[in-house]
């Protein structure tokens, strides 16, 4: 299946591809609220016998540590209105039913992910009493350089299994959004996309001088995946060496051109200038082109890292080791770029940038309370659990 919308469909074109039925991803969940609607007026043109599906929301239940108790979330995702069907209300009756049905099955809240500059989206859920309760920094890093001048991992890093992972995480005091059942409960749900997990730790004198960090990696391209139809030219264009060659070629030719007329002419301050654009734009053509044709010619697309624990005076520094460890595995497993999404103001945000801390986020997380003993809180704690089934 494909999504119909196209960006910038003259030069480039991406559909959204499912890779499995619309509603596998909410079977990954404890429990869930699965709601379409059909016009069952149209038959054929891609429509099944009860009629044309034109919207559809999905809510995973689950249980979570939230405001210190466990709860039962609901976390809503997938509300898609066809483009022809929009301005009906159809997406706030559907939004009505799946709220009603969640709170049916004992879910004291929803929350939710949406882009930060999706105001039509966030207004929406504001009208239904959502409130920000994260902003979410999204670390995305293309694969392309990693480990490109040779990689040494810590030789004291240490891969554990899945259940070492677990015993591990679940000895921590656990954070907002963590599962009820610890990281055994997600490593059982879907063990399919669980990849690695590794342990660093420095020992000191004594308990409180010694640091551990800790993290896993998953295979986030889960139920869906990008299809690249066209970046100017056609993946088949963009993997095929001839034209990497082209363009190199191309390049100097220009380079070589811009050569000769300034030594037929007096070197002056606008040809040194027009010099260094073109030879800027010779490289940034050749690094493009070599980005494009790698993210074209990888197996998998998205790395995860999830879980990251960090503990002890060195713990930060220990984690960025982990962090770098895990982006060149990711590369040699065949995965085009590596994803880690936590809160702003996270304290183990610097092991994954080495930037300035972000003051607004890409994304949000958004809460509303069902329960009428709802506290006052809505924030979550700023070293909220992140579960790869929200974004899969």
């Amino acid at each position: 299946q494909h999504t119909h919308n196209v960006i910038l469909s003259t030069l480039v074109k991406v559909h959204l591809q499912h890779l499995d039925s619309f509603d596998s991803k909410a079977r990954k969940y404890e429990g869930s609220v699965v709601l379409l609607a059909i016009d069952t007026e149209v038959k054929g043109d891609g429509a099944s016998d009860d009629g044309f599906v034109c919207g559809c929301i999905c809510v995973g239940i689950k249980d979570v540590r939230l405001d210190g108790k466990i709860r039962k979330l609901g976390y809503l995702f997938d509300m898609r209105v066809h483009e022809d069907y929009q301005r009906r209300t159809i997406g706030s009756q559907l939004y009505k039913s799946a709220e009603s049905a969640t709170r049916d099955l004992g879910a004291e809240a929803i929350y939710l992910s949406v882009n930060s500059t999706n105001k039509k989206a966030r207004s929406f859920y504001e009208r239904y009493g959502y409130v920000i309760s994260s902003h979410r920094a999204l670390l995305f890093t293309p694969l392309l350089f990693s480990g490109l001048f040779g990689h040494r991992a810590a030789a004291a890093i240490r891969s554990i299994t899945s259940q070492e992972m677990a015993q591990l995480f679940d000895s921590m005091e656990g954070s907002d959004l963590s599962l009820a059942g610890g990281l055994t409960q997600l490593f059982s749900s879907c063990p399919e996309k669980f990849k690695n997990a590794w342990v660093l730790e420095a020992k000191g004198p004594d308990e409180e001088s010694s640091s551990l960090a800790a993290l896993t990696l998953w295979d986030g391209d889960g139920t869906s995946s990008i299809k690249i139809e066209r970046l100017l030219l056609t993946p088949a264009t963009w993997k095929s060496p001839l034209t990497q060659v082209s363009l190199l070629l191309a390049g100097c030719w220009v380079l070589w051109l811009w050569g000769l007329s300034v030594w037929r002419s007096p070197l002056t301050v606008w040809s040194a200038l027009s010099g260094a654009c073109l030879l800027f734009a010779a490289v940034a053509g050749t690094l493009a082109s070599a980005f494009v044709r790698f993210v074209t010619t990888r197996r998998r697309e998205r790395a995860r890292m999830i879980a990251p624990m960090a503990k002890g005076p060195r713990g930060i520094e220990l984690l960025r080791g982990l962090v770098a460890h895990a982006k060149v595995t990711a590369k040699r497993q065949g995965f085009g770029v590596a994803i880690g999404n936590l809160d702003i103001l996270d304290p183990r945000l610097p092991a994954f940038s080495s930037g300035k801390r972000p003051t607004s986020g890409q994304t949000l997380f958004m809460l509303k309370w069902l329960c009428s003993d709802a506290p006052k809180v809505c924030d979550f704690s700023c070293d909220n659990f992140f579960d790869p089934r929200d974004m899969s």
